[in-house]
């Protein structure tokens, strides 16, 4: 949602739970034991979804008729009503307080007494807690926007990853899956309306109808941009045609850090990126953390993690935006205090995918991002004690060592400078695997939390093959800050993985499990980080 519509946030009306409802503006009565006001209809909706689970309020959105919905902790006998309020987008928005901590809520959309058994949702522990089961599962896709009516070509990949997921719960625990997040580039080509309805509303109906999605912006989430391919750059700086040659309108290609200048390729119209009408996301710190002022970059908590959102596309291309997003974080870092530190932005600081490489960024207008987000950002990273770095952008699968520091190219890295060694052996890098697992206070950092793992997880959606436009074949998945894939078919194996998948991450108290897992839910490559 755009800022505008925080104001439609103040003007929303909670009604008692007496029969007779009281005037607007009246605080609403929680768990009151009538549920005579609960007397509408199930209303049919075209997209149904969660915004701002806490532990002690949520969002439910929605496209529709209704005006209102119905909740409660009992399926058949929802007792508490909520107004919805129109914002933009032609969405309806229902904000719900006053909830309980760690409890599931049932909700019916129009106000019906009884609420179907796939609508609802579950609070998360208050802050620093840990969930009923001891662990908050994690869902994370990047670049998962295909098979919409402008990406045919990957028509089915997107579900099959889904799929992927729901085996691997399946197959472990059946633990369900308490947040949701995406790493940008969720609704190819131009990040439209219709493509997010086609690619996240359709696709993800299930899942988000109980589980709150959360996200970062991509490339294509800008839609269309006029470029001369004079502008793109390869290491050497040379473009990749001279000036005047190749100029033409693509998707994923704005420089620009005006979220007003969305251009959607298929009719050219103009305006603010339908992203920031779909979601609602805590400039204000609603849901914990440091308040940013936009829906651009934010954070959260759940339970014991906190999660960090930041803008890699837009904020990051204009210095004085990006200087004060930095800023932002570091006040955000300094007031946490929770067992697990999560970050999530689109541009990934190292990869060697096939039409992005982390090298060749200095002098590419198109990717330039990831220069100034590794220059800038990493160090605030490793200060704060940042635990994990997810980004997509690249459409493969790539996973760093324990890094610390690492500012520079790819030629610039080493082992023995930056990333957590094997006990004992000064020349080999800790897998984060089985005894080699990362503690969180680094045991050769004099037990300092400030190594991270960073991960590219690009492939939900589709995978690049071999070599690009930027990456010859030769270096293509070979960026030695990653560690080299047991999996890979490669010889020598590749440093990454052109495997369409996702990642699950596990978070306890006393430790984090991430897992990469295929279409078919099995994994391919995991790490532990303990504290």
């Amino acid at each position: 949602m755009r800022y505008v519509k925080h104001q439609a946030f103040l003007s929303l009306i909670f009604l008692s739970m007496a029969c007779n409802p009281p005037p607007a503006g009246s605080a609403n009565i929680a768990n009151s034991e009538h549920h005579a006001v609960c007397d509408g209809t199930e209303t049919a909706t075209t997209r149904l979804f969660l915004q701002q689970v806490s532990d002690t309020r949520a969002i439910v959105k929605w496209r529709g008729d209704a005006e209102k919905l119905c909740l409660g902790q009992d399926i058949d006998k929802l007792d508490r009503e909520v107004q919805a309020t129109t914002t933009a987008g032609n969405h309806k928005e229902a904000l719900i307080t006053d909830l309980a901590p760690d409890t599931k809520y049932y909700y019916s959309i129009g106000g019906a007494v009884k609420a179907p058994v796939d609508q609802y949702f579950t609070t998360s522990p208050k802050s620093g807690r840990v969930p009923r089961d001891g662990n908050t599962r994690i869902w994370i896709v990047g670049d998962s926007g295909s098979g919409t009516d402008e990406d045919s070509g990957n028509a089915g990949k997107a579900k099959a990853v889904y799929n992927g997921m729901l085996n691997y719960v399946a197959k472990h625990s059946g633990e369900s899956i308490d947040m949701f997040l995406m790493l940008g580039d969720n609704a190819y080509l131009n990040g439209s309306d219709t493509n997010y309805q086609q690619a996240v509303f359709s696709l993800y109906e299930n899942l988000l109808k109980n589980v709150a999605m959360w996200s970062t912006i991509g490339n294509h989430e800008m839609g269309t941009a006029h470029i001369d391919y004079c502008n793109i750059k390869d290491r050497t700086g040379t473009p990749l045609a001279p000036c005047g040659t190749v100029v033409r309108d693509d998707p994923g290609v704005s420089s620009s850090s005006d979220p007003n200048t969305w251009i959607n390729g298929a009719n050219k119209a103009h305006g603010t990126m339908p992203y920031l009408d779909i979601y609602s996301f805590p400039s204000k710190g609603e849901v914990g953390g440091v308040p940013s002022g936009t829906e651009q970059y934010y954070s959260f908590n759940q339970g014991n993690v906190h999660v960090v959102s930041l803008d890699s596309q837009l904020s990051a291309r204009d210095k004085d935006q990006r200087a004060v997003m930095r800023q932002w974080l570091i006040n955000d870092l300094s007031a946490n205090t929770l067992d697990w530190t999560i970050v999530i932005f689109h541009h990934p600081p190292y990869t060697r995918g096939a039409n992005h490489d982390s090298d060749d960024t200095e002098n590419n207008i198109v990717d330039r991002p990831i220069w100034d987000m590794r220059n800038e950002f990493v160090p605030v990273f490793d200060e704060y004690g940042v635990d994990l770095v997810y980004s997509g952008h690249a459409h493969s699968y790539e996973r760093s060592y324990y890094l610390h520091n690492h500012t520079g190219t790819s030629d610039t890295y080493s082992h023995q400078k930056y990333a957590e060694l094997v006990k004992g052996n000064p020349n080999k890098p800790a897998s984060g695997q089985g005894s080699e697992s990362y503690a969180q206070l680094s045991p050769t950092s004099g037990g300092v939390d400030n190594r991270v793992v960073y991960t590219v997880n690009g492939s939900s959606g589709k995978t690049d093959a071999g070599g690009g436009s930027i990456t010859t074949a030769e270096e293509w998945l070979q960026h030695p800050a990653h560690i080299q894939q047991a999996a890979s078919t490669a010889t020598p194996k590749r440093h990454g993985l052109p495997v369409i998948g996702s990642v699950i991450v596990d978070a306890s108290r006393k430790a984090l499990k991430a897992h990469f897992i295929d279409a078919n839910g099995d994994v391919l490559d995991h790490f532990t980080m303990t504290r």
